[in-house]
Protein backbone atom coordinates (compact mmCIF):
# COMPACT_ATOMS: atom_id res chain seq x y z
CA UNK A 1 0.00 0.00 0.00
CA UNK A 2 2.92 2.10 1.04
CA UNK A 3 4.20 1.35 -2.72
CA UNK A 4 0.95 2.21 -4.41
CA UNK A 5 0.42 5.82 -1.94
CA UNK A 6 4.35 6.32 -3.24
CA UNK A 7 3.30 6.16 -6.62
CA UNK A 8 0.63 8.20 -6.93
CA UNK A 9 2.07 11.30 -5.19
CA UNK A 10 4.23 11.56 -8.03
CA UNK A 11 1.41 10.24 -10.62
CA UNK A 12 -1.09 12.07 -9.90
CA UNK A 13 -2.84 11.96 -12.94
CA UNK A 14 -1.54 8.56 -14.32
CA UNK A 15 -4.99 7.43 -13.70
CA UNK A 16 -7.04 9.75 -15.76
CA UNK A 17 -5.22 8.69 -19.26
CA UNK A 18 -7.98 5.86 -19.13
CA UNK A 19 -10.60 8.61 -18.69
CA UNK A 20 -11.87 8.01 -22.20
CA UNK A 21 -12.45 4.10 -21.61
CA UNK A 22 -14.31 4.39 -18.52
CA UNK A 23 -16.67 7.69 -19.78
CA UNK A 24 -17.35 5.29 -23.23
CA UNK A 25 -18.03 2.23 -20.87
CA UNK A 26 -20.18 4.01 -18.58
CA UNK A 27 -22.72 5.57 -21.82
CA UNK A 28 -22.35 3.17 -24.44
CA UNK A 29 -21.34 -0.30 -22.87
CA UNK A 30 -18.22 -0.15 -24.80
CA UNK A 31 -14.62 1.61 -26.08
CA UNK A 32 -15.39 4.69 -28.96
CA UNK A 33 -13.14 6.39 -31.24
CA UNK A 34 -13.06 8.87 -33.89
CA UNK A 35 -13.61 6.06 -37.00
CA UNK A 36 -11.45 7.86 -39.70
CA UNK A 37 -9.24 6.59 -41.02
CA UNK A 38 -9.14 3.62 -37.89
CA UNK A 39 -12.20 2.55 -38.89
CA UNK A 40 -12.77 2.49 -42.40
CA UNK A 41 -8.81 1.31 -42.81
CA UNK A 42 -6.35 0.98 -40.67
CA UNK A 43 -8.31 -1.65 -38.25
CA UNK A 44 -8.97 -3.49 -41.34
CA UNK A 45 -5.12 -3.77 -42.32
CA UNK A 46 -4.08 -5.03 -38.94
CA UNK A 47 -7.17 -7.59 -38.99
CA UNK A 48 -5.69 -8.95 -42.14
CA UNK A 49 -2.48 -8.86 -41.29
CA UNK A 50 -3.47 -10.85 -37.80
CA UNK A 51 -5.25 -13.39 -40.54
CA UNK A 52 -2.33 -13.69 -42.77
CA UNK A 53 -0.04 -14.14 -39.60
CA UNK A 54 -1.85 -16.89 -38.28
CA UNK A 55 -1.64 -18.79 -41.97
CA UNK A 56 -3.80 -17.36 -44.34
CA UNK A 57 -1.02 -16.34 -47.42
CA UNK A 58 -3.91 -15.30 -49.02
CA UNK A 59 -5.48 -12.91 -46.47
CA UNK A 60 -4.28 -9.86 -48.18
CA UNK A 61 -6.47 -10.48 -51.74
CA UNK A 62 -9.88 -9.91 -49.60
CA UNK A 63 -10.95 -6.65 -51.34
CA UNK A 64 -9.95 -4.45 -54.84
CA UNK A 65 -10.24 -7.76 -56.37
CA UNK A 66 -7.89 -9.45 -54.94
CA UNK A 67 -4.62 -7.55 -56.25
CA UNK A 68 -2.94 -6.30 -53.59
CA UNK A 69 0.29 -8.20 -52.04
CA UNK A 70 0.36 -8.95 -48.72
CA UNK A 71 4.27 -7.50 -48.93
CA UNK A 72 2.83 -3.53 -49.75
CA UNK A 73 1.00 -3.82 -45.67
CA UNK A 74 2.41 -1.46 -43.67
CA UNK A 75 3.58 -2.96 -40.15
CA UNK A 76 4.00 -6.49 -42.22
CA UNK A 77 7.36 -7.11 -40.30
CA UNK A 78 6.47 -4.49 -37.10
CA UNK A 79 6.12 -7.11 -33.62
CA UNK A 80 3.48 -5.20 -32.14
CA UNK A 81 1.28 -6.14 -35.18
CA UNK A 82 1.53 -9.59 -34.02
CA UNK A 83 -1.15 -9.07 -31.02
CA UNK A 84 -3.24 -9.01 -34.14
CA UNK A 85 -3.30 -12.85 -34.49
CA UNK A 86 -6.29 -13.01 -31.73
CA UNK A 87 -9.16 -10.84 -31.43
CA UNK A 88 -8.57 -7.80 -33.88
CA UNK A 89 -10.58 -5.54 -31.14
CA UNK A 90 -8.65 -6.59 -27.92
CA UNK A 91 -5.51 -6.26 -30.19
CA UNK A 92 -6.27 -2.59 -31.13
CA UNK A 93 -7.25 -1.47 -27.55
CA UNK A 94 -3.93 -3.30 -25.66
CA UNK A 95 -1.98 -1.17 -28.52
CA UNK A 96 -4.05 1.85 -27.76
CA UNK A 97 -3.41 1.46 -23.96
CA UNK A 98 0.01 0.61 -24.47
CA UNK A 99 0.44 3.99 -26.21
CA UNK A 100 -0.74 5.96 -23.64
CA UNK A 101 1.39 4.35 -20.76
CA UNK A 102 4.57 4.64 -22.72
CA UNK A 103 3.43 8.24 -23.73
CA UNK A 104 2.71 9.06 -20.18
CA UNK A 105 6.04 7.53 -18.79
CA UNK A 106 8.30 8.92 -21.66
CA UNK A 107 7.40 12.29 -20.92
CA UNK A 108 7.79 12.00 -17.16
CA UNK A 109 11.16 11.13 -17.90
CA UNK A 110 11.90 13.96 -19.97
CA UNK A 111 9.97 16.58 -17.50
CA UNK A 112 11.55 15.52 -14.18
CA UNK A 113 14.47 16.99 -15.67
CA UNK A 114 12.99 20.20 -17.14
CA UNK A 115 10.92 21.15 -13.34
CA UNK A 116 10.77 19.18 -10.08
CA UNK A 117 6.83 19.89 -8.92
CA UNK A 118 5.61 16.57 -9.25
CA UNK A 119 1.85 17.73 -9.54
CA UNK A 120 3.13 19.63 -13.00
CA UNK A 121 5.31 16.63 -14.19
CA UNK A 122 2.30 14.30 -13.93
CA UNK A 123 -0.44 16.72 -15.46
CA UNK A 124 1.63 17.04 -18.65
CA UNK A 125 2.69 14.16 -19.15
CA UNK A 126 -1.09 13.13 -18.89
CA UNK A 127 -1.82 16.18 -21.57
CA UNK A 128 1.11 14.11 -23.91
CA UNK A 129 -0.78 11.02 -23.26
CA UNK A 130 -4.29 12.27 -24.47
CA UNK A 131 -3.11 14.24 -27.33
CA UNK A 132 -1.05 11.26 -28.46
CA UNK A 133 -4.23 8.87 -29.72
CA UNK A 134 -2.02 7.41 -32.94
CA UNK A 135 -1.14 4.08 -31.79
CA UNK A 136 -2.10 2.25 -34.91
CA UNK A 137 0.80 3.87 -36.22
CA UNK A 138 3.70 2.20 -33.65
CA UNK A 139 5.34 3.78 -30.78
CA UNK A 140 7.31 6.55 -32.42
CA UNK A 141 5.26 9.49 -31.35
CA UNK A 142 4.86 8.03 -27.91
CA UNK A 143 9.12 7.58 -27.13
CA UNK A 144 10.01 10.28 -29.05
CA UNK A 145 10.69 12.63 -25.12
CA UNK A 146 12.45 9.64 -24.34
CA UNK A 147 14.68 10.58 -27.26
CA UNK A 148 14.88 14.08 -26.13
CA UNK A 149 15.90 13.23 -22.80
CA UNK A 150 18.44 11.24 -24.36
CA UNK A 151 20.40 13.86 -26.40
CA UNK A 152 19.61 16.64 -23.81
CA UNK A 153 20.52 15.25 -20.52
CA UNK A 154 22.45 11.70 -21.47
CA UNK A 155 25.96 12.12 -22.53
CA UNK A 156 26.12 8.05 -23.52
CA UNK A 157 23.89 5.59 -24.93
CA UNK A 158 23.83 2.36 -22.88
CA UNK A 159 22.14 -1.03 -23.25
CA UNK A 160 18.85 0.13 -21.99
CA UNK A 161 18.53 3.03 -23.91
CA UNK A 162 19.43 0.89 -27.27
CA UNK A 163 17.14 -1.08 -26.63
CA UNK A 164 14.61 1.25 -26.13
CA UNK A 165 15.83 2.62 -29.75
CA UNK A 166 15.09 -0.77 -30.87
CA UNK A 167 11.48 -1.65 -29.67
CA UNK A 168 11.10 2.31 -30.99
CA UNK A 169 12.18 1.55 -34.53
CA UNK A 170 10.82 -1.92 -35.20
CA UNK A 171 7.29 -0.66 -33.88
CA UNK A 172 7.54 2.92 -35.93
CA UNK A 173 6.20 3.79 -39.77
CA UNK A 174 8.28 5.17 -42.02
CA UNK A 175 5.81 8.13 -42.94
CA UNK A 176 6.82 9.72 -39.94
CA UNK A 177 10.72 8.97 -40.30
CA UNK A 178 12.07 12.09 -41.75
CA UNK A 179 10.67 14.30 -39.34
CA UNK A 180 12.57 12.23 -36.56
CA UNK A 181 15.58 14.18 -36.86
CA UNK A 182 14.42 17.42 -37.81
CA UNK A 183 12.34 17.73 -34.77
CA UNK A 184 15.47 16.15 -32.62
CA UNK A 185 17.60 19.25 -34.37
CA UNK A 186 14.20 22.00 -33.04
CA UNK A 187 14.48 20.47 -29.54
CA UNK A 188 18.66 21.25 -29.19
CA UNK A 189 17.14 24.68 -30.96
CA UNK A 190 15.14 25.44 -28.38
CA UNK A 191 16.85 24.69 -25.35
CA UNK A 192 20.51 26.24 -26.47
CA UNK A 193 21.98 23.19 -26.38
CA UNK A 194 22.99 22.79 -30.33
CA UNK A 195 26.60 21.83 -29.96
CA UNK A 196 28.89 19.66 -31.69
CA UNK A 197 28.69 16.64 -28.71
CA UNK A 198 25.01 17.16 -28.74
CA UNK A 199 25.04 16.84 -32.62
CA UNK A 200 26.80 13.92 -32.68
CA UNK A 201 24.78 12.62 -30.76
CA UNK A 202 21.86 12.62 -32.15
CA UNK A 203 23.80 11.41 -35.43
CA UNK A 204 24.69 8.59 -34.17
CA UNK A 205 21.21 8.25 -32.25
CA UNK A 206 18.94 9.01 -35.35
CA UNK A 207 21.47 6.21 -37.38
CA UNK A 208 20.78 3.18 -34.99
CA UNK A 209 16.97 4.14 -34.90
CA UNK A 210 16.90 4.87 -38.99
CA UNK A 211 18.54 1.06 -39.28
CA UNK A 212 15.84 -0.62 -36.98
CA UNK A 213 13.24 1.68 -38.62
CA UNK A 214 14.00 0.80 -42.31
CA UNK A 215 14.42 -2.82 -41.62
CA UNK A 216 10.75 -3.22 -40.01
CA UNK A 217 9.90 -1.42 -43.22
CA UNK A 218 11.58 -3.36 -45.99
CA UNK A 219 8.54 -5.02 -47.36
CA UNK A 220 7.64 -0.86 -48.32
CA UNK A 221 10.96 -0.18 -49.65
CA UNK A 222 11.05 -3.01 -51.76
CA UNK A 223 7.71 -2.81 -53.08
CA UNK A 224 8.00 0.78 -54.03
CA UNK A 225 11.72 0.36 -55.47
CA UNK A 226 10.85 -2.64 -57.13
CA UNK A 227 7.41 -3.58 -58.00
CA UNK A 228 4.55 -0.92 -59.29
CA UNK A 229 3.36 1.35 -60.65
CA UNK A 230 1.38 2.32 -58.26
CA UNK A 231 -1.90 4.42 -57.89
CA UNK A 232 0.12 7.19 -56.33
CA UNK A 233 2.18 8.20 -59.47
CA UNK A 234 -1.22 10.02 -60.23
CA UNK A 235 -1.67 11.66 -57.01
CA UNK A 236 -1.88 15.55 -57.14
CA UNK A 237 -1.18 18.25 -54.51
CA UNK A 238 -3.98 19.56 -52.22
CA UNK A 239 -2.79 22.80 -52.76
CA UNK A 240 -1.20 24.96 -55.71
CA UNK A 241 -0.60 28.17 -54.05
CA UNK A 242 0.47 29.17 -50.39
CA UNK A 243 -1.77 31.26 -48.52
CA UNK A 244 -0.49 32.78 -45.53
CA UNK A 245 -4.04 33.36 -44.10
CA UNK A 246 -4.89 29.86 -44.88
CA UNK A 247 -1.93 28.96 -42.80
CA UNK A 248 -2.65 30.97 -39.73
CA UNK A 249 -6.57 29.42 -39.92
CA UNK A 250 -4.51 26.15 -39.88
CA UNK A 251 -1.98 26.81 -37.29
CA UNK A 252 -4.38 28.65 -34.74
CA UNK A 253 -7.59 25.59 -35.09
CA UNK A 254 -9.43 28.65 -36.62
CA UNK A 255 -10.64 26.50 -39.60
CA UNK A 256 -12.82 24.19 -37.76
CA UNK A 257 -15.29 27.34 -37.31
CA UNK A 258 -16.01 27.06 -41.18
CA UNK A 259 -18.36 23.82 -41.14
CA UNK A 260 -21.66 24.06 -42.44
CA UNK A 261 -22.76 23.27 -38.79
CA UNK A 262 -21.37 24.81 -35.81
CA UNK A 263 -21.91 21.47 -34.04
CA UNK A 264 -19.76 19.32 -36.29
CA UNK A 265 -17.09 16.01 -36.80
CA UNK A 266 -14.31 19.00 -37.16
CA UNK A 267 -15.44 20.40 -33.91
CA UNK A 268 -15.86 17.83 -31.61
CA UNK A 269 -12.21 16.43 -32.49
CA UNK A 270 -10.16 19.35 -32.13
CA UNK A 271 -11.96 21.63 -29.15
CA UNK A 272 -9.25 20.81 -27.53
CA UNK A 273 -6.47 21.94 -29.50
CA UNK A 274 -8.15 25.39 -30.51
CA UNK A 275 -8.92 25.83 -26.60
CA UNK A 276 -5.30 25.20 -25.69
CA UNK A 277 -3.92 27.30 -28.85
CA UNK A 278 -6.27 30.27 -27.31
CA UNK A 279 -5.09 30.05 -23.96
CA UNK A 280 -1.11 29.31 -24.31
CA UNK A 281 -0.72 30.70 -27.52
CA UNK A 282 -1.85 34.02 -25.74
CA UNK A 283 -0.15 33.23 -22.69
CA UNK A 284 3.01 33.91 -25.09
CA UNK A 285 2.44 37.05 -25.41
CA UNK A 286 2.66 37.95 -21.59
CA UNK A 287 5.36 35.07 -20.60
CA UNK A 288 8.73 35.61 -18.94
CA UNK A 289 10.37 32.18 -20.32
CA UNK A 290 12.14 32.94 -23.27
CA UNK A 291 12.01 29.24 -23.61
CA UNK A 292 8.74 28.97 -23.90
CA UNK A 293 8.89 31.48 -26.44
CA UNK A 294 12.12 29.67 -28.39
CA UNK A 295 9.69 26.90 -28.61
CA UNK A 296 6.99 28.20 -29.77
CA UNK A 297 8.76 30.23 -32.62
CA UNK A 298 10.54 26.95 -33.96
CA UNK A 299 6.97 25.74 -34.00
CA UNK A 300 5.76 28.67 -35.90
CA UNK A 301 9.04 28.56 -38.56
CA UNK A 302 8.38 24.55 -38.82
CA UNK A 303 4.88 25.04 -39.61
CA UNK A 304 4.90 27.58 -42.05
CA UNK A 305 7.85 25.71 -44.09
CA UNK A 306 6.08 22.40 -44.27
CA UNK A 307 2.78 23.75 -45.07
CA UNK A 308 4.36 26.02 -47.80
CA UNK A 309 5.66 22.75 -49.03
CA UNK A 310 2.33 21.72 -49.81
CA UNK A 311 2.35 24.29 -53.07
CA UNK A 312 5.97 22.82 -54.12
CA UNK A 313 5.47 19.90 -56.17
CA UNK A 314 7.68 17.37 -55.50
CA UNK A 315 7.15 13.17 -56.39
CA UNK A 316 8.50 12.52 -52.84
CA UNK A 317 5.51 14.29 -51.09
CA UNK A 318 2.93 11.34 -53.03
CA UNK A 319 4.35 9.45 -50.31
CA UNK A 320 5.74 11.41 -47.28
CA UNK A 321 3.13 14.34 -46.92
CA UNK A 322 4.72 17.30 -45.39
CA UNK A 323 1.57 17.57 -43.34
CA UNK A 324 2.83 14.33 -41.23
CA UNK A 325 4.32 17.15 -39.03
CA UNK A 326 1.09 17.16 -37.42
CA UNK A 327 1.74 14.17 -35.33
CA UNK A 328 4.75 15.77 -33.57
CA UNK A 329 2.44 19.26 -32.12
CA UNK A 330 1.15 16.91 -29.22
CA UNK A 331 5.00 16.96 -28.14
CA UNK A 332 5.64 20.37 -28.81
CA UNK A 333 2.13 21.52 -27.12
CA UNK A 334 2.99 19.41 -23.75
CA UNK A 335 6.78 20.90 -23.74
CA UNK A 336 4.72 24.48 -23.80
CA UNK A 337 2.29 23.61 -21.31
CA UNK A 338 5.20 22.29 -19.20
CA UNK A 339 7.14 25.12 -19.57
CA UNK A 340 3.80 27.72 -18.83
CA UNK A 341 1.84 26.05 -15.93
CA UNK A 342 4.63 25.92 -13.51
CA UNK A 343 4.77 29.11 -12.17
CA UNK A 344 0.51 29.61 -13.47
CA UNK A 345 -1.79 28.05 -11.46
CA UNK A 346 -5.03 29.61 -13.20
CA UNK A 347 -3.35 27.75 -16.60
CA UNK A 348 -2.97 24.95 -14.48
CA UNK A 349 -6.76 24.66 -14.19
CA UNK A 350 -7.29 25.29 -17.74
CA UNK A 351 -5.04 22.46 -18.86
CA UNK A 352 -6.75 19.87 -16.27
CA UNK A 353 -10.68 21.31 -18.85
CA UNK A 354 -8.39 20.16 -21.90
CA UNK A 355 -7.26 17.17 -20.63
CA UNK A 356 -10.30 15.97 -19.35
CA UNK A 357 -12.05 17.14 -22.89
CA UNK A 358 -9.43 16.01 -25.39
CA UNK A 359 -9.81 12.74 -23.09
CA UNK A 360 -13.63 12.08 -23.80
CA UNK A 361 -14.02 13.89 -27.52
CA UNK A 362 -14.38 10.60 -28.91
CA UNK A 363 -17.72 10.38 -27.15
CA UNK A 364 -18.76 13.77 -27.70
CA UNK A 365 -20.82 13.10 -31.14
CA UNK A 366 -22.64 9.58 -29.97
CA UNK A 367 -23.50 11.43 -27.07
CA UNK A 368 -24.83 14.06 -28.35
CA UNK A 369 -26.73 11.44 -31.35
CA UNK A 370 -27.81 9.20 -28.53
CA UNK A 371 -29.05 12.07 -25.73
CA UNK A 372 -29.31 15.24 -26.25
CA UNK A 373 -32.46 16.57 -28.09
CA UNK A 374 -31.03 19.26 -30.09
CA UNK A 375 -28.71 16.74 -32.07
CA UNK A 376 -30.71 13.74 -31.65
CA UNK A 377 -31.02 11.54 -34.89
CA UNK A 378 -33.72 8.87 -35.06
CA UNK A 379 -32.06 5.24 -35.55
CA UNK A 380 -29.02 6.36 -35.24
CA UNK A 381 -26.08 3.67 -34.90
CA UNK A 382 -22.88 4.68 -33.34
CA UNK A 383 -20.90 4.68 -35.80
CA UNK A 384 -17.86 5.05 -33.79
CA UNK A 385 -17.46 1.60 -31.74
CA UNK A 386 -16.63 -1.82 -32.98
CA UNK A 387 -19.84 -3.12 -33.66
CA UNK A 388 -21.62 -0.29 -34.19
CA UNK A 389 -19.05 0.44 -37.17
CA UNK A 390 -19.06 -3.30 -38.27
CA UNK A 391 -22.20 -4.60 -38.04
CA UNK A 392 -21.30 -8.19 -37.43
CA UNK A 393 -24.98 -9.82 -37.21
CA UNK A 394 -26.04 -7.99 -40.47
CA UNK A 395 -23.14 -8.85 -42.71
CA UNK A 396 -22.77 -12.25 -41.73
CA UNK A 397 -26.22 -12.80 -43.25
CA UNK A 398 -24.93 -11.46 -46.55
CA UNK A 399 -21.41 -13.86 -46.04
CA UNK A 400 -23.60 -17.07 -45.91
CA UNK A 401 -25.68 -16.18 -49.11
CA UNK A 402 -22.47 -14.68 -51.51
CA UNK A 403 -19.97 -17.39 -49.53
CA UNK A 404 -16.58 -17.06 -51.93
CA UNK A 405 -18.46 -14.45 -54.53
CA UNK A 406 -17.29 -10.84 -54.48
CA UNK A 407 -19.34 -7.69 -54.07
CA UNK A 408 -19.23 -3.86 -54.73
CA UNK A 409 -20.79 -1.69 -52.04
CA UNK A 410 -22.78 1.51 -53.23
CA UNK A 411 -21.71 4.88 -51.48
CA UNK A 412 -22.25 5.49 -48.40
CA UNK A 413 -21.54 1.91 -47.75
CA UNK A 414 -18.55 1.23 -46.58
CA UNK A 415 -16.70 -1.51 -48.99
CA UNK A 416 -14.58 -2.01 -45.82
CA UNK A 417 -17.07 -2.73 -43.45
CA UNK A 418 -17.95 -6.54 -45.95
CA UNK A 419 -14.01 -6.84 -46.05
CA UNK A 420 -13.79 -7.09 -42.01
CA UNK A 421 -16.94 -9.67 -41.97
CA UNK A 422 -15.17 -11.66 -44.86
CA UNK A 423 -16.62 -10.47 -47.75
CA UNK A 424 -14.62 -10.67 -50.63
CA UNK A 425 -14.69 -7.33 -52.62
CA UNK A 426 -13.93 -5.74 -55.51
CA UNK A 427 -13.76 -2.16 -53.83
CA UNK A 428 -12.12 -0.94 -51.03
CA UNK A 429 -9.45 1.25 -49.43
CA UNK A 430 -5.61 1.07 -49.78
CA UNK A 431 -2.65 3.22 -49.73
CA UNK A 432 -0.68 0.94 -51.98
CA UNK A 433 -2.24 -1.21 -54.76
CA UNK A 434 -1.69 -0.94 -58.68
CA UNK A 435 -2.34 1.73 -60.61
CA UNK A 436 -3.87 -0.40 -63.66
CA UNK A 437 -6.93 -1.28 -61.31
CA UNK A 438 -7.52 2.00 -60.37
CA UNK A 439 -7.97 2.58 -64.51
CA UNK A 440 -9.62 -0.52 -64.67
CA UNK A 441 -12.18 0.44 -61.93
CA UNK A 442 -12.91 4.23 -63.60
CA UNK A 443 -15.26 2.57 -66.24
CA UNK A 444 -17.45 1.10 -63.66
CA UNK A 445 -18.03 4.74 -61.84
CA UNK A 446 -17.22 7.05 -64.97
CA UNK A 447 -20.89 7.79 -65.31
CA UNK A 448 -21.07 8.65 -61.94
CA UNK A 449 -17.57 11.06 -61.54
CA UNK A 450 -19.01 13.29 -64.78
CA UNK A 451 -22.07 14.52 -62.76
CA UNK A 452 -19.70 15.10 -59.75
CA UNK A 453 -16.60 16.97 -59.61
CA UNK A 454 -15.54 16.62 -56.20
CA UNK A 455 -15.95 12.71 -56.20
CA UNK A 456 -14.02 13.10 -60.10
CA UNK A 457 -11.28 15.21 -58.62
CA UNK A 458 -11.33 12.89 -55.67
CA UNK A 459 -10.84 9.50 -56.78
CA UNK A 460 -8.35 11.03 -59.87
CA UNK A 461 -6.19 12.87 -57.81
CA UNK A 462 -6.19 11.14 -54.62
CA UNK A 463 -7.83 7.44 -55.47
CA UNK A 464 -7.03 5.89 -52.43
CA UNK A 465 -10.75 5.05 -52.02
CA UNK A 466 -11.73 2.76 -54.64
CA UNK A 467 -15.22 3.44 -53.94
CA UNK A 468 -19.14 2.69 -56.06
CA UNK A 469 -19.97 7.09 -55.83
CA UNK A 470 -23.04 7.34 -56.16
CA UNK A 471 -24.60 11.24 -56.23
CA UNK A 472 -28.23 10.60 -56.56
CA UNK A 473 -29.85 6.87 -55.39
CA UNK A 474 -33.17 7.67 -57.61
CA UNK A 475 -30.04 8.02 -60.73
CA UNK A 476 -27.18 5.70 -60.32
CA UNK A 477 -25.06 5.65 -63.37
CA UNK A 478 -22.80 2.96 -62.19
CA UNK A 479 -21.91 0.41 -64.69
CA UNK A 480 -22.91 -2.76 -63.45
CA UNK A 481 -22.31 -4.79 -66.57
CA UNK A 482 -18.45 -3.37 -66.04
CA UNK A 483 -18.27 -4.62 -62.66
CA UNK A 484 -19.49 -8.13 -63.06
CA UNK A 485 -16.36 -8.49 -65.74
CA UNK A 486 -14.04 -7.62 -62.99
CA UNK A 487 -15.80 -10.13 -60.59
CA UNK A 488 -18.14 -8.80 -58.88
CA UNK A 489 -21.80 -11.32 -58.31
CA UNK A 490 -23.65 -9.06 -55.81
CA UNK A 491 -24.06 -5.48 -54.86
CA UNK A 492 -24.54 -4.33 -51.28
CA UNK A 493 -26.17 -0.95 -50.66
CA UNK A 494 -28.41 1.17 -48.12
CA UNK A 495 -30.78 2.36 -50.65
CA UNK A 496 -33.57 0.37 -53.00
CA UNK A 497 -31.82 -0.21 -56.36
CA UNK A 498 -33.72 0.65 -59.59
CA UNK A 499 -31.84 -1.51 -62.20
CA UNK A 500 -32.66 -3.68 -65.06
CA UNK A 501 -29.24 -5.83 -64.12
CA UNK A 502 -29.75 -6.12 -61.00
CA UNK A 503 -31.95 -8.79 -58.98
CA UNK A 504 -32.84 -7.88 -55.06
CA UNK A 505 -32.07 -10.87 -52.89
CA UNK A 506 -33.14 -9.89 -49.79
CA UNK A 507 -33.01 -6.95 -46.97
CA UNK A 508 -32.32 -6.92 -43.58
CA UNK A 509 -33.84 -4.00 -41.25
CA UNK A 510 -32.19 -2.59 -38.46
CA UNK A 511 -31.33 0.63 -37.15
CA UNK A 512 -30.38 1.48 -41.08
CA UNK A 513 -31.66 -0.89 -44.19
CA UNK A 514 -29.31 -2.96 -45.93
CA UNK A 515 -30.02 -4.08 -49.21
CA UNK A 516 -28.16 -6.71 -51.55
CA UNK A 517 -28.50 -7.46 -55.35
CA UNK A 518 -27.08 -9.81 -57.71
CA UNK A 519 -25.50 -9.02 -60.63
CA UNK A 520 -27.73 -10.29 -63.67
Amino acid sequence: MKLISEFFKKHFFFLFIFTNYFVALVLFGEFTLFYIDKFDNEIVYSKILGDFYKGNTQAAEIFLNGELKINWFRRLFQPFSLIYVFNFEYAFWIIDILNKIISYFCFYILSKKITKNAFTISLCSFFFASLNDDSVHGFLIAVFPYFCYLILFKNKIDKKHLFIIFFCGLNSELIYGPYFIIFLFCILICFKKLSFLNIKRIVVLSFIFYFFLILSNLNIIYSLLFEGPFHRVENVFLFTNFYLTDFLKSFLSLNIFKQEKFFSYSLAYNIHLFLFKFFFFSAILFCKERIAKRIFFVWFVVSFFFYALLSVKLDIFKYVSPTYIIFYECFIFSIMALIFINNRKFLTYILIFICLISEINSSLIPFSKNYIKYFKEDNYRNYYTFSGYYLKSVYSEIKNIVRNEKTISLWPADPMVAVMNGIKTIDGEFNLYPLTYKKKFYKIIKDELENNLDFKKYYLENGHRVYAYVSDPKNIKINFNEAKKIGAKYVISKYVVNNNGLKKIFEIKDKETIYLYEIK
